[in-house]
């Protein structure tokens, strides 16, 4: 949970977050960008129409300046004293010319208006109010312009007047007037409809004429005299913002387009580091399991059970398993029903072991669980049992029966004495001993095992020397004919004799097989056999063929190349399998047969009578002879039960075409009772103990004397 929200947050703070300032920044950028720019465009209008009212203002004065002129030059009516007076109270002349000013009238030096003219008639020489102070300001101008005019704004009670004043000349005559020079002033209202077509001319819209306020959309109108008359307004231009509401959705669609295209940026990174986590989780899992039984692998273990020293003070305990006859599954039936029988065995474990403990596939056909707490030992042990009884029944792939056992070793600690690696080791042993011991059973670790081990891999590597550099023997018992009581075989039994004593066969053959090394003993043997056959005339050659030998997909032809090489004929061997590995594996089994029927040698079944599939085998297999254990031997003589499984399996064995020999007779009375029964060859200690080939050719050589002694 931690790991996820770890993962989560890095996501939102790494990715989302940035991914959304890095939106949000651009779109604001972009909004303050068009904002500047709207802003900077709106100033620069709004400039352009203040430079514009500029220019419009002084094209008015200069226009009413031009005017004042013009009248000045050809107006005389309007000049002349007498002429105006016999005019009375209109004045025409004017009307003409309303198109420029509707406003004349005629002031002295000082200033004074004399008669005064608006809109073509005579309103008396102070008619519409003119401030005297701006008309006095503008006669101080023209005096300093000689015969130029003067123009500039002027406040009247029809408001703010734009006007033009020029020096009056004074004419010769009578009418004349001397003195002081006069000055003609004409002009018009700013808010007259020329001046208003002039501004619309111009761009500007709606000008206004507003009081003395000046704000950002205006400019200041100054009298003559320098007084703040009001100011010039108009609606302002909003060029740049009315280019950014234009704008404003095709904007919106980019910025909607820049979330889009972040959203699936985050979406894909987000599915991005999904897959990694899930890749991530993966290698997790796969570096901590078993890629074919997905349990822990043996590196999660060791990390469990180191986890367990390093928690409560409770006991610990660890179970060892290791399937017996998995090997010989994988040659028979091939590494895909290998691979089958492990899963379905991880899968069994997985149940049985559920919370109990902690199991693990530590490679091949190897398992372990680790159980802590009380009775650890106990649990442990139970847990085992139920592995082996688990394993009891064949398991069925798709017709393939197929069927293994399990050694399993247990080791516990109660005081937290011993390290994790020899707690694995002494449950390792404990295997290992129940492997020794029989299979398919449970053994707990006691302190004995260790010497008991390192005696038996003492014992092994000289074994393994004594393979390599003839330290065998090999030895013959005679199997005599039921019939003529003559040795009609021999059976060859390997033997070591070290220097500090004999090793009993049934010690070395089990340490060869922990070893490995039974197929090696096995091609010993039948060398030796192969070799001495040709001292022994024409006997039967009697051999044990290790259970690894039969497995070997390659054992015929090897068999082959031997008896080839020694000269000897296929006819004369006889190879005597066991129950046990027909048991385990039947379709190989039969295959081998065939096998070594086509290559000549005949098949004995041996130890028949101890296993309870017994007459089932007679039928499926074609052996060439059965071999009665001593087991069933031992009771012929006093049991009916024990004479009636003989006299059946002689006559089933007679049916499927195969002899019948009786082993482990070592009474006369047993040998004539098997021999009432049908026995062809009897073989024991009756007949002979095992003995080295010297002995038992001496003792062929007698024989042969004596039947020559008796036809002579």
């Amino acid at each position: 949970m931690f790991f996820a929200n770890r993962r989560w947050m890095e996501f939102l703070f790494g990715v989302v977050v940035p991914t959304a300032l890095t939106a949000l920044a651009a779109a604001a950028v972009v909004y303050l960008a068009m904002a500047r720019m709207a802003a900077e465009v709106n100033d620069i209008d709004r400039r352009g129409i203040a430079r514009v009212v500029d220019v419009l203002k002084d094209e008015a004065l200069t226009q009413m300046g031009l005017a004042a002129t013009e009248v000045v030059v050809w107006n005389a009516a309007i000049v002349d004293d007498d002429k105006a007076a016999a005019a009375g109270g209109g004045l025409p002349l004017p009307l003409e010319n309303d198109r420029v000013f509707d406003t004349l009238s005629i002031v002295d030096a000082d200033g004074v208006p004399l008669r005064t003219f608006h809109e073509g008639r005579t309103v008396g020489p102070d008619g519409i109010g003119i401030s005297r102070a701006d008309i006095a300001a503008l006669v101080a101008a023209a005096r300093q312009k000689v015969r130029q005019p003067a123009s500039g704004f002027v406040q009247s009670r029809l408001g703010p007047l734009v006007v033009g004043l020029h020096e009056i000349e004074a004419r010769a005559g009578p009418s004349s007037s001397a003195g002081s020079p006069h000055y003609l002033l004409v002009g018009r209202s700013m808010s007259g409809a020329q001046f208003m077509a002039m501004a619309d001319a111009l761009g500007v819209r709606h000008l206004t004429f507003g009081p003395a306020t000046i704000g950002d959309d205006a400019v200041p109108l100054i009298s003559a005299s320098g007084v703040v008359l009001g100011s010039i307004g108009w609606e302002p231009r909003v060029s740049g913002t009315e280019a950014m509401e234009r704008a404003r959705l095709p904007v919106l669609a980019v910025l909607l387009l820049l979330f889009v295209v972040m959203g699936v940026l985050v979406v894909t990174i987000w599915k991005m580091m999904s897959g990694l986590r899930h890749d991530e989780t993966a290698a997790r899992h796969a570096a901590s399991h078993d890629p074919l039984s997905g349990l822990p692998n043996r590196a999660s273990f060791n990390q469990r059970l180191a986890a367990a020293y390093a928690g409560p003070d409770h006991s610990i305990a660890v179970l060892f398993a290791d399937l017996d006859g998995f090997k010989e599954v994988n040659d028979t039936y091939g590494h895909d029903v290998g691979d089958r029988l492990i899963r379905a065995t991880a899968a069994g474990f997985r149940a049985l072991v559920d919370n109990s403990g902690v199991l693990a596939r530590l490679g091949g056909d190897e398992f372990a669980v680790v159980v802590e707490g009380d009775q650890a030992v106990e649990r442990a042990r139970a847990l085992g049992e139920s592995f082996v009884d688990f394993l009891d029944e064949a398991f069925d792939f798709e017709g393939r029966m197929v069927k293994v056992g399990c050694s399993i070793g247990v080791a516990a600690d109660a005081d937290r004495a011993l390290t994790p690696g020899e707690l694995v080791r002494r449950a390792d042993v404990a295997m290992y001993v129940a492997k020794a011991g029989g299979k398919n059973r449970v053994v707990v670790y006691d302190a004995g095992m260790d010497a008991d081990r390192q005696a038996r891999a003492t014992l092994a590597a000289e074994l393994r020397e004594a393979v390599a550099n003839d330290g065998l023997q090999v030895h013959y018992q005679p199997v005599v004919s039921a019939k003529t009581g003559s040795i009609s075989a021999v059976e060859a039994l390997v033997r070591w004799i070290r220097p500090a004593g004999p090793v009993s066969p049934s010690v070395f053959l089990a340490v060869a097989e922990e070893a490995g090394m039974s197929d090696l003993i096995g091609t010993y043997v039948l060398r030796r056999v192969a070799s001495d056959a040709h001292a022994f005339g024409d006997l039967k050659m009697v051999v044990n063929v290790f259970a690894a030998q039969f497995r070997d997909p390659g054992f015929p032809d090897a068999l082959e190349a031997v008896l080839k090489a020694a000269g000897m004929p296929p006819d004369r061997l006889e190879l005597d399998i066991t129950e046990s590995f027909l048991a385990s594996e039947p379709e190989r089994a039969s295959r081998s047969v065939e096998a070594l029927h086509a290559l000549g040698v005949s098949v004995a079944l041996d130890d028949f009578g101890t296993g309870f599939s017994s007459v089932a085998y007679l039928r499926r297999f074609a052996f060439d002879k059965v071999k009665i254990d001593r087991s069933v031997v031992i009771d012929v003589i006093r049991d009916p039960a024990s004479q009636s499984l003989v006299q059946a399996a002689v006559a089933l064995a007679e049916t499927l075409g195969a002899e019948v020999t009786a082993e482990g007779i070592e009474m006369a009375e047993e040998a004539e009772a098997l021999k009432q029964a049908g026995c062809h060859e009897l073989q024991g200690y009756y007949f002979g103990a095992p003995t080295v080939r010297s002995e038992i050719l001496r003792r062929i050589v007698r024989e042969r004397q004596a039947v020559g002694e008796l036809r002579a």
